[in-house]
């Protein structure tokens, strides 16, 4: 590991940029947690989004890294595809089926990297030894659970192969069903930036555990695209349209949304449009707001 980086970021820098709020391509402007209080500014992406060795795992006493294996796996050949290159440039009305792989993969690639996928494992393993927990496991699937508590380096490895491989997802590529999305006002995203979110029930909807709601995973491409992806039956289908605006701030309530519940969110990727009523609904009270910082204070229940 002498020669790999050790500032592992769970969201690609070349994926941030694209909310960049600079000339440069090098700032954000995120809300960020500090415990009972959150802050918006403008922040440097470099800065953001990574955890120290959090693609390293101890295999025979001896650490292993596969940073460097996702850097040249997956970010490059996405951050360098023709599909991305239209995102990049806001172009993303030229999207079309070809571009299925690339956004297919990296939707599957960011829902899996970060620690808040990491942990909701964890969460998912301790449920599992719980005969009477609300979620009905199969006999297999609480086996694999328990090998995961009993041995922790396992669940580290099987995430950082996640992490760097997107073989594990092939399955699913055939079916699945993408939607592109087109707003006219700016879009909201977060430092876990793919978003599960409820969706009418459906048979042809695959869902991963028993008792799951039907599903769409949710990723912002830009600040005024999202695609959608949809696990399922759906034979390949794609479509590229515009929604209104009632649609694209719902998008975005469900991001204030995720932000507020889920610890290991931490950063809310936004700008000032409507962030002062939608953070008092999140639940936080505004204690500053001036031009370039506002300050919110969790409300305690």
């Amino acid at each position: 590991m002498n020669n790999e980086p050790r500032n592992h970021h769970y969201v690609p820098q070349f994926y941030l940029r694209n909310f960049s709020v600079d000339s440069e391509n090098k700032k954000i402007s995120t809300v960020a947690k500090n415990g009972h209080f959150a802050i918006w500014s403008t922040r440097s992406i470099e800065g953001l989004g990574y955890e120290r060795d959090l693609y390293v795992n101890l295999k025979n006493g001896i650490p292993i890294s596969v940073e460097s294996d996702i850097n040249r796996r997956i970010e490059t050949p996405i951050s360098e595809s023709d599909t991305w290159i239209k995102i990049k440039n806001n172009n993303t009305d030229a999207l079309d089926r070809s571009d299925r792989p690339i956004l297919y993969a990296l939707i599957r690639h960011l829902e899996a990297r970060n620690v808040h996928y990491q942990q909701t494992g964890l969460e998912l393993a301790n449920m599992a030894a719980d005969p009477n927990s609300a979620i009905p496991f199969t006999d297999e699937e609480r086996y694999a659970y328990r090998l995961m508590r009993e041995r922790p380096g396992h669940a580290k490895e099987k995430f950082n192969l996640m992490a760097s491989s997107l073989e594990w997802t092939a399955d699913s590529f055939s079916g699945a069903k993408i939607s592109i999305q087109r707003s006219t006002i700016p879009l909201r995203s977060s430092t876990t930036p793919v978003m599960p979110m409820k969706i009418p029930e459906d048979v042809r909807v695959n869902k991963p555990l028993p008792g799951m709601l039907p599903y769409q995973l949710v990723l912002p491409l830009n600040r005024f695209t999202i695609a959608t992806l949809t696990l399922g039956d759906f034979d390949g289908a794609f479509e590229n349209i515009e929604i209104d605006d009632d649609q694209a701030r719902f998008f975005n309530l469900n991001y204030v949304g995720q932000f507020a519940k889920f610890p290991h969110i931490r950063h809310l990727i936004t700008d000032r449009d409507l962030l002062e009523v939608d953070m008092t609904w999140a639940p936080y009270d505004v204690v500053e707001n001036i031009e370039r910082r506002m300050k919110f204070r969790r409300r305690q229940a």
